[in-house]
């Protein structure tokens, strides 16, 4: 039985995010430090850094709105973006202990409770879009950057580089942390099937029935504890400075208007993609929901058996 939840999760290890591998002899996810992985996540942070630095050294901003404070606030969103990305990434490093935890306890229930349909309904058209956003910001931004970057200066080709890294990394975290919220309300859904068929079976076994109400609370205990310590910081430090970015253009766009119908499509097509990831991992997380409905059925389902059960006495 293959126990890989989702596909792309060791491509963290690729981007310079976390250590994660998963062992195909072993079955199991773990940490797996090499050479490639340490330089990796060494380049990403210099890459970070620089960018930091860089725009913090020269008084840069992507968009001249024409204004004194449009301008500073063009300047805190190019701050922010190195910053929020090296939070995010430090967050996602130190908990990366955590999140071995949290997929190998998840692998044990896909085990136990008999998914092997899980695997083929991992989200990997999350994925999909992951990587056809990447190409497309790449193209804009290379669009951009032939027109923004004078005599190819230093500070603004780092600055330049720092934005495109942070829009690839922060949207794979968005991925990874949707995935995983996905995952548990497959394995809420799967649990809940079996738990009904129990409830309204003719005899019903104890130990079965403890086995699967145990089952529930640790996928409930899993989105509440672990996956928050994983994902909480991730998700805040990039969530900010979404919203920053997208006021940020609709501050642009309604200050100088739209002076043709190619410049609005460009625009839309710019903001549909942070829109995207900024409402998706609000969204996605209805594991609190799907387990009241669970337990509402549930109640519902042994109340009407005890009810027939006194009406056939």
């Amino acid at each position: 039985m293959n126990l890989k939840l989702v596909h792309f999760l060791h491509h963290q290890r690729y981007l310079g995010l976390t250590d994660l591998a998963f062992s195909d002899s072993l079955q199991n996810y773990c940490l797996h430090a090499t050479w490639t992985s340490i330089a990796t996540q060494i380049l990403v942070v210099g890459l970070f850094a620089s960018s930091l630095v860089a725009a913090a050294v020269d008084s840069l901003y992507y968009m001249d709105t024409n204004s004194q404070t449009g301008n500073a606030f063009d300047r805190a969103v190019i701050l922010t973006a190195s910053v929020s990305q090296l939070l995010a990434n430090l967050w996602f490093r130190s908990q990366q202990d955590s999140q071995v935890i949290l997929l190998q306890r998840l692998s044990k229930l896909v085990g136990r409770l008999h998914c092997e349909s899980l695997v083929m309904c991992s989200p990997r058209w999350l994925y999909c879009i992951w990587l056809v956003v990447s190409v497309l910001y790449g193209s804009m931004v290379a669009h951009f950057g032939m027109n923004w970057i004078e005599d190819m200066q230093l500070s603004r080709l780092l600055t330049l580089l720092g934005f495109v890294a942070r829009c690839i990394l922060a949207n794979f975290q968005y991925t990874c942390y949707t995935s995983m919220v996905l995952v548990l309300q497959r394995l809420l859904r799967i649990q809940a099937e079996q738990l009904e068929g129990l409830v309204s079976s003719a005899s019903i076994s104890a130990a079965d029935l403890a086995a699967c109400l145990r089952a529930h609370d640790e996928i409930l205990l899993l989105g509440q504890r672990e996956l928050v310590a994983v994902y909480g910081g991730v998700v805040l430090f990039l969530l900010l400075y979404q919203v920053m970015q997208c006021v940020l253009i609709l501050y642009v766009s309604n200050l100088e208007g739209f002076h043709s119908v190619q410049e609005l499509v460009f625009i839309l097509i710019w903001l549909a993609p942070m829109v995207f990831y900024l409402s998706l991992p609000l969204v996605a997380n209805e594991v609190l929901k799907q387990c009241h409905r669970f337990r509402w059925n549930i109640k519902c389902e042994a109340s009407s058996r005890y009810l027939r059960s006194i009406y056939l006495s």
